[in-house]
């Protein structure tokens, strides 16, 4: 039997596999850093988990290595999560100004420190974001809009983001909490 390929058609693997346990999930993702080198990244969603290189001697044998560990985790029940069924968080801040090239600079600033922060714990990703109006607004799609909400407060802190904010949690149109203002830990 031929085993299933993950590598898309420019030989790139990326995959987050996520499995329920207890009240939250574990997650699990790998993706290459060259021909014969992988990263597996693993651990409880908001938790910056464990990570390890997996490498071959030659590509072929890198990529049926992969393939294989992601068949295994399949078949141990972990499964990507569709992004039609992850949840959108909005971070949104309010401006002194009406939106400057210097607050668009800062909102990409922070986009980054928030994208890193839920890759890293395996929550998800910050994609998108506007401004105008005096708020700048980041959007991030996440697994679990609750353990954001919980941690990236404390990642904001340990990056000295230092300006007010508060959280909007929705699912497709709906929107699930509005206005939530982060705790001051």
């Amino acid at each position: 039997m031929t085993q299933k390929n993950y590598f898309d058609s420019s030989n790139q693997v990326f995959i987050k596999l996520y499995k329920k346990h207890d009240s939250t999930y574990l997650y699990w993702e790998t993706w290459n850093v060259d021909d014969k080198n992988a990263t597996v990244h693993l651990g409880q969603l908001g938790s910056l988990g464990e990570q390890e290189n997996v490498g071959a001697a030659s590509y072929s044998e890198f990529k049926d290595k992969i393939n294989s560990l992601i068949a295994d985790k399949l078949n141990e029940g972990y499964a990507e999560i569709p992004l039609e069924k992850q949840f959108t968080v909005a971070v949104t801040f309010k401006l002194k100004t009406w939106g400057t090239t210097e607050d668009l600079d800062r909102r990409e600033q922070v986009r980054n420190i928030l994208t890193e922060h839920l890759g890293w714990t395996g929550n998800g990703r910050c994609d998108d974001g506007d401004i105008g109006s005096g708020e700048m607004t980041l959007y991030a799609d996440v697994v679990d809009p609750f353990v954001a909400v919980k941690t990236i407060p404390k990642e904001f802190k340990a990056k000295k983001v230092t300006e007010e904010y508060y959280f909007t949690i929705m699912q497709g149109d709906t929107t699930i909490a509005e206005k939530i203002i982060p705790s001051k830990e």
